[in-house]
């Protein structure tokens, strides 16, 4: 009987979601075909089968896949010394994210999609709880270690930031004009005054 290498069929699958995350972001969910992703992860229908039994499956994994590099991200940040650079960085990714094109279509599509199937949506909403409870973990140990000084409770901050995130993420899916990176200096500055980082806190 073969035996199943756990590597390669991990990297394996994620040579798939990862194509399908390509096709999802440039023709919607519902316009991608199977045969388009498996040309886009030059794989065989087969062995796309072999690791989703369809293509709903695959569509919960990429969403579930955002989830889980969600929970990475943030306990990698948790390990930095400097809390308050680590919320600066984090807000960065933010507007790479919306000023990429393809990643920006990605969490667009996902977003519409958890409005139509409540499966997609079940999955987008521990996804956003994740986001929460990073953002809320990050801003309690920096509070603790003096690193930030929120000029609201944490709970409420939380909600600010995300806020701002999905605010974002509407602007420029609406809005051609509105350049995300443009934006940096002046988001980074209220960032900065929401949490009094740096000299706003310094000087609390």
């Amino acid at each position: 009987m073969r035996t199943v290498d756990p590597d390669k069929h991990a990297a394996q699958r994620q040579v798939i979601l990862s194509a399908a995350k390509t096709c999802f972001a440039r023709n919607g969910f519902h316009k991608t075909s199977t045969e388009a992703i498996c040309a886009e992860a030059g794989t065989s229908s087969g062995k796309l089968f072999h690791y989703f039994p369809n293509k709903k499956a695959i569509i919960l994994a990429v969403v579930e896949d955002q989830a889980r590099q969600t929970t990475d991200y943030f306990g990698n940040l948790l390990e930095q010394p400097d809390l308050s650079a680590a919320l600066s960085d984090f807000f960065d990714v933010i507007l790479h994210l919306a000023s990429d094109a393809e990643e920006r279509r990605l969490i667009l599509e996902i977003a519409a999609e958890a409005a139509r199937d409540e499966d997609v949506g079940a999955l987008n909403a521990k996804g956003d709880r994740l986001l929460a409870e990073g953002l809320t973990a990050l801003l309690t140990e920096a509070t603790s270690r003096g690193q930030v000084k929120p000029v609201v409770p944490v709970g409420h901050a939380v909600r600010f930031l995300m806020v701002m995130i999905d605010g974002i993420f509407s602007r420029v899916s609406v809005d051609a004009a509105f350049d995300p990176a443009e934006e940096r200096a002046s988001l980074q500055t209220i960032l900065r005054s929401v949490l009094r980082i740096g000299r706003e806190n310094a000087h609390a």
